[in-house]
């Protein structure tokens, strides 16, 4: 397991109980306070997004990442949790699909201040110019893993703090909408709910 995933798997493991909502305010308040700016420059720029209107809509099935964001996940949730990566081609898709739903609710749990402030930043990041400026990367569907591990390496050591609160809140989204599914339990040691609680909570 190279540095880099083992970094990935730590901020994984940070939280075991099961929950996607451990995404705090000051965190979010921070991305949204530095992106701000940018995504304003970016709306009033005739043709820099490329974006219609249909595309800030939700995804099918989805309530609250749009096609954009359902991309930047698909790239993203393989290479910040490792054992992803390890799957066979049926078997990472269907899990992929099954965390981006996970994240899809996570988001739509937040409260609307919050919701706004994570939109600025997926909002930024569907900016193509702006995208490749700040990530490296032009297409998701098209970025490499090492694409997508340089974007999170330079962000997570930056010197500011938008781009390091931004990165974060991207890799706990991906790291606990797959901790939270019952066959990635054992690699993080969880053994699952008491039996009882369990029978309780579902009785």
């Amino acid at each position: 397991m190279t540095q880099e995933q083992r970094i990935h798997r730590s901020s994984a493991v940070a939280d075991r109980t099961p929950g996607v909502t451990d995404l705090s305010r000051r965190n979010l308040l921070k991305v949204g306070f530095g992106f701000t700016a940018a995504t304003t420059c970016a709306a009033i720029l005739p043709g820099l997004s490329g974006c219609s209107s249909s595309d800030k809509l939700a995804a099918t099935g989805m309530k609250f990442l749009n096609a954009g964001d359902v991309a930047m996940f698909s790239a993203l949730i393989p290479v910040v949790v490792s054992d992803v990566a390890a799957l066979d081609a049926a078997q990472k898709k269907q899990t992929i699909n099954t965390v981006l739903n996970n994240i899809d609710a996570a988001c739509s749990a937040l409260v609307a201040h919050q919701q706004a402030e994570l939109r600025k930043l997926m909002d930024l990041l569907a900016v193509g110019l702006l995208r490749r400026l700040l990530t490296g990367v032009g297409d998701w569907r098209a970025a490499s893993p090492q694409d997508i591990e340089n974007f999170l390496t330079r962000w997570r050591s930056s010197r500011f703090a938008t781009l390091t609160a931004g990165v974060n809140a991207l890799m706990k989204l991906c790291a606990v909408a797959y901790y939270v599914l019952p066959q990635a339990w054992p690699a993080v040691g969880y053994p699952g709910p008491l039996k009882y609680v369990f029978d309780a909570a579902n009785s």
